[in-house]
């Protein structure tokens, strides 16, 4: 049985500005397994909860309540397991069902099963609304998140999929009455999250007979297969607690092609193809380019994408990218290849004045622990992968890690996670940008043989969600952020990148507070903090992290970055031996891809080639 959860530190949260309140959780002998965990996951959202033990005596249940709660505010909660527990299986008396929609403004009703009791509760509940509880459809059936229904389901408004769960999914069957039941998501045509108002009281209904455990491993499984015991709860709790909830602030998204150098064709890719793609589709293409081919840049492209810099951007991919170089555990090699990756793309620059965004792409998907370390020592913002551990390490993340913006697990330095095209189906992309996570997707130069498949994924992807910001990735991780709205009107700000853009659009003076977490990881000890390239002499840093509170003006923005101390000497070259064998596999991959590639059998002998030089 799961042991009641304790608030974690700064996570209170409000309803009115210095009027304290909390998701109120009963429990009769021992808290249920599933309130546990939806305690778990409200302290996820920033959501301060409170247990509250129920007497052996419920004669008077209404009374009893009504003094446990005297020095208490919030919303309160409903497992009819507990409530049976408490008041006995006759059913829930009348009275103590107008006392909680008189007294409290949010009901959450959750964990319900398909038994007399829980069709009892739901139906006075709902005043006959909802007449009873029954176990969800079929094999096959799926969810059906209700049209218009943005303010409570998000992203996931007006689509369908699945399947459903039938060992946790319950529904409701609606009565013959219309009591303004609203349905907000429906398995085989029956309600399974719905609301209605009691009495200036909101009533949230939840069909899932348990929550999905935040603590729980779950590897590369898909996260969709997680939606009825988690993003339901998260809906209620973010309904219930509003702006005062962690909440992501906007939707970013990015498709990422890795290699290319920049001239007009690279392989099967026509960069100013690309261009007209990105326009017409309206999407942004971020190049992972290799700093290795840093004087061999076309300035003619170069100025395309200096030109174009609301389509078209370049990030760092490795430095030779020789097999895996950044899954090396020496840290000595692994910072002297970050500082020659460095002075080459400002070379780049000064040679085609095109910036290069501080985010590291890691060659064929291998990093390691040390890497991920060596990166924040050297103040880059942040990484991107597509395998969302380190190489030969195949670490299984928790639920909990893979639901924020960016991974902290590797050297307490954010890694965001990108997909393939071919995996990415409309739920993973409303799932993504729900808990704040940018859609960032995949692609190489051979997947511009057929670049509709790039086409229909940005047009769907705008379609689900129109307000979508499709930017560089300097910006992707700048502005992947969590907000919520402190007691003293202070807005907290959750970083996810070591350079984050944080903006006023009010119309006064706010505070604010930055806080870059350390995930629970000693990292590398800050030097500065930095407002617009500016020190701020007033951050404070401990073992959780980094902090920085200042005054925004109205409708100012401002940049604010982390500098690291890094400990290594400055190195110049690796060598001539490490320099030849970067050049031959460079020109060997170049020939690869612009000429062997569409023939397969000299292809598959360039890459027996090629992986007899890598051993070199």
């Amino acid at each position: 049985m799961d042991s009641i959860p304790t608030s974690q530190p700064g996570a209170n949260t409000y309803t009115e500005r210095g009027a304290s309140t909390a998701l109120i959780v009963p429990y009769a002998g021992e808290l249920e397994q599933a309130d546990a965990r939806l305690i778990r996951l409200a302290e996820f959202l920033g959501i301060r909860c409170e247990a509250l033990p129920l007497d052996g005596q419920a004669v008077h249940s209404a009374e009893y309540l009504e003094k446990a709660m005297a020095e208490r505010r919030g919303a309160f909660v409903l497992n009819p397991r507990t409530l049976e527990r408490w008041v006995g299986a006759n059913g829930v008396p009348a009275g103590l069902v107008t006392y909680l929609t008189s007294r409290f403004s949010h009901l959450l009703l959750h964990s319900c099963r398909p038994d007399p009791f829980d069709s009892k509760l739901v139906a006075l509940l709902s005043q006959g609304a909802l007449q009873s509880v029954q176990a969800a459809g079929g094999a096959g059936a799926l969810y059906e998140v209700k049209k218009d229904t943005e303010d409570i389901c998000g992203v996931f408004s007006g689509l369908a999929f699945g399947p459903a769960n039938p060992a946790n999914d319950r529904v409701f069957v609606p009565g013959s009455q219309d009591a303004g039941a609203r349905e907000l998501i429906l398995i085989a045509g029956f309600p399974f999250l719905a609301a209605m108002k009691q009495e200036g009281c909101e009533i949230l209904f939840l069909g899932s007979e348990d929550v999905a455990d935040l603590s729980g491993e779950v590897g590369d499984t898909p996260l969709d297969g997680q939606f009825s015991r988690l993003v339901p709860q998260a809906m209620a709790l973010r309904r219930i607690f509003g702006q005062e909830s962690w909440h992501p602030c906007g939707q970013r998204a990015c498709v990422i092609v890795d290699d290319p150098l920049l001239r007009k064709d690279y392989g099967f890719l026509n960069l100013e193809s690309l261009l007209r793609l990105t326009q017409q589709h309206n999407f942004h293409a971020a190049i992972a380019f290799i700093p290795h081919n840093f004087r061999r840049s076309s300035q003619r492209i170069a100025r395309m994408f200096r030109e174009n810099p609301s389509h078209l951007s370049i990030c760092f991919h490795g430095n030779d990218h020789t097999g895996g170089e950044f899954a090396s555990t020496d840290t000595a090699l692994l910072s002297a290849m970050l500082q020659i990756a460095q002075r080459r793309m400002d070379s780049h620059r000064a040679m085609t004045g095109l910036a290069c965004d501080r985010v590291m792409v890691f060659p064929q998907g291998n990093f390691s622990e040390e890497a991920m370390q060596a990166l924040r020592s050297q103040s880059f913002d942040a990484a991107v992968n597509t395998v969302p551990h380190p190489a030969h390490e195949p670490a299984r993340l928790t639920l909990g890690e893979l639901l924020q913006p960016a991974v902290l697990r590797y050297g307490s330095f954010p890694l965001f996670l990108r997909k393939p095209i071919r995996r990415l189906q409309n739920q993973d992309i409303a799932f993504d940008l729900f808990f704040g996570k940018p859609v960032l997707i995949v692609e190489h130069h051979d997947g511009f043989q057929h670049p509709e498949s790039l086409a229909e994924i940005a047009d769907r992807i705008n379609a689900l969600a129109p307000a979508v910001r499709w930017c560089n990735l300097a910006r992707v991780a700048s502005e992947s952020i969590l907000r919520r709205r402190a007691p003293d009107g202070t807005h907290q700000v959750r970083a996810y990148s070591n350079t984050v853009r944080i903006s006023n659009t009010s119309r006064f003076v706010e505070r604010f507070r930055i806080e870059w977490n350390n995930g629970g990881r000693q990292g590398a000890p800050a030097d500065q903090v930095l407002k617009d390239g500016v020190p701020c002499p007033c951050f404070d840093a401990g073992p959780s992290g980094i902090g920085l509170s200042v005054e925004m003006a109205p409708g100012s923005s401002h940049n604010f970055s982390v500098v690291y101390r890094n400990g290594h000497a400055e190195v110049r070259s690796l060598g001539l031996r490490w320099n030849t064998k970067a050049f031959v596999r460079r020109r060997l991959s170049e020939v690869r891809d612009n000429y062997l590639s569409k023939n397969q059998r000299l292809l598959e002998a360039a890459k027996t080639l090629q992986r007899t030089f890598s051993k070199l």
